[in-house]
């Protein structure tokens, strides 16, 4: 109990500090978050211990809200050669991966990341490889953040800006027709933000999001 307490004391610390942020999870429940409908669901979202996890594909997370110009940040870990990801300004129910831009999460000893940079963590999956690999191994904490401001986005790793992009270039949308992606692709300027199933065991906390004007 006491350590619960001093848990929920250090999460709330820690979003004082950050006064212009909003708190996607509470820490306790999936209040703000509905599962994405997924054909022969398995396994599913739980919370322990102020974490948020997932086993199994129950079904994409997504918030209940939509983001247009946002600084996003939260804290994942993996198991070993493990893969998730997180999508941004998602609109739809459905399948994020052909509407939305994804953050990679991955464990890099993994064959995929090895064969394809742009499958790395911390990449536009499919699209930009990251600069450089700030990862932690499986098992520990790493910290994400995005920025996205209009066509202008950000991924980070680790405090390492990784990944940097422009939505409405030449040299995007030539990336994203090599990738196989349709016209509509990650043209939404506000939607919502998606946890991936993808059948790895993967760790979620101190979820939250700032609104930038």
């Amino acid at each position: 109990m006491r350590l619960a307490l001093a848990l929920l004391a250090l999460h709330g610390a820690a979003l004082a500090a950050e006064p212009s942020f909003e708190a996607l999870f509470d820490g306790s429940t999936l209040s703000g978050w509905t599962v994405l409908p997924r054909e022969e669901p398995s396994g599913g979202w739980r919370v322990e211990d102020n974490v948020l996890l997932v086993e199994g594909r129950p079904g994409n997370l997504a918030t209940s809200d939509e983001f247009a110009d946002f600084d996003l940040r939260l804290e994942w870990k993996l198991g070993e050669l493990g893969n998730s990801g997180v999508f941004y300004r998602f609109v739809g129910t459905g399948n994020p991966v052909a509407a939305a831009i994804e953050y990679q999460l991955a464990d890099n000893a993994r064959p995929a990341s090895q064969q394809h940079a742009n499958r790395r963590v911390g990449s536009a999956y499919g699209l930009y490889a990251p600069r450089g690999d700030w990862s932690r191994p499986p098992g520990e904490w790493n910290t994400l953040r995005v920025v996205a401001r209009g066509d202008r986005v950000e991924h980070w790793l680790n405090g390492q800006k990784v990944v940097e992009f422009d939505l409405g270039s030449s040299d995007f949308a030539a990336r994203a027709q090599a990738a196989g992606r349709d016209e509509g692709f990650a043209q939404a300027r506000s939607g919502r933000i998606v946890l991936q199933d993808h059948a790895s065991r993967v760790w979620f906390r101190n979820i939250r999001i700032r609104r930038l004007e």
